[in-house]
């Protein structure tokens, strides 16, 4: 293999990591991603038994942080030109660690009062073979739907409140090298997100070995229109439901918003961009 080949490989086929808030979107960023990046080739057992990383324990719905260790050395094995999955909650030691690496990092992002009637239905379904909550009984034990999107706004035992786990991922909205995108925005014009997500892939990736990228616009539409399509393969996730942005409003009681609004002093829906200020009010 000539230099030039050698350095085309590195540049083309960057580690990729798809990271976000769990039900968040990420399967949606992994569709997006797997025409150009494959999932990391899982293996029958060990490491990469499921081609996915997170930081917390229990299935990433605690607060409980693994050893860095363990994370750093499951990301840093990633192959080139492949993708992982991953709940990734920040800190400046991981976020030097992904630069580091050279890894190419996608931080998607979502209304967090959709994300919470997706986690309450992900723990009414869940089932020891299928989904995976470390402690779904209990959540079930207290109701329906309802009372469950309760107690995953505020808070159940071992498992903190959904705006209480939501900041220890939303350090990754100020890394200036992440790049970070709405779910919303995706499922409104995947192509468009496709050229922005492989363009700012492509000059990370170029950055890195020291090397210009030029694109050619007929390849580049050619290859956006396949990523594209691949979001609409919805059978392929095992968690989709709906994915509508704005069910909340189907699902949220006064009682819902009242707690909501108890638990969110911080007022993310407005820092994020999805409510005015007056909604707190």
């Amino acid at each position: 293999m000539s230099e030039n080949e050698w350095l085309a490989e590195k540049v083309f086929a960057p580690k990729w990591i798809c990271n976000g808030f769990p039900k968040s979107g990420t399967h949606l960023l992994v569709q997006l991603i797997q025409p150009i990046a494959p999932y990391q080739e899982p293996t029958e057992v060990g490491l990469f038994r499921k081609p996915w990383s997170g930081t917390f324990l229990d299935n990433s719905w605690t607060n409980r942080w693994a050893p860095i260790e363990q994370t750093t050395f499951k990301l840093g094995r990633t192959e080139n030109g492949r993708m992982l999955k991953a709940h990734l909650g920040y800190i400046p030691e991981l976020e030097r660690f992904l630069y580091l690496l050279g890894a190419i990092h996608v931080f998607i992002y979502r209304d967090l009062r959709d994300v919470a009637v997706s986690q309450a239905y992900h723990i009414q379904n869940s089932s020891p073979d299928h989904l995976m909550h470390p402690d779904a009984d209990a959540y079930r034990a207290l109701g329906g739907i309802p009372e469950i999107l309760s107690v995953v706004i505020a808070g159940h035992g071992r498992f903190p409140g959904l705006v209480y786990r939501w900041q220890h991922y939303a350090g990754w909205l100020s890394a200036q090298w992440v790049m970070t995108v709405k779910y919303e925005r995706i499922l409104a014009d995947p192509k468009h997100w496709a050229e922005r997500i492989f363009r700012y892939a492509m000059h990370r990736s170029a950055h890195t070995w020291d090397r210009k990228v030029e694109f050619d616009p007929q390849g580049l539409d050619v290859l956006t229109s396949v990523m594209a399509k691949a979001t609409k393969q919805t059978d392929k996730s095992p968690t989709f439901r709906k994915g509508q942005p704005g069910n909340w409003r189907d699902e949220f009681t006064p009682e819902h918003i009242a707690l909501w609004k108890e638990h969110d002093g911080e007022r993310w829906l407005e820092r994020l961009g999805y409510e005015k200020g007056a909604w707190y009010d």
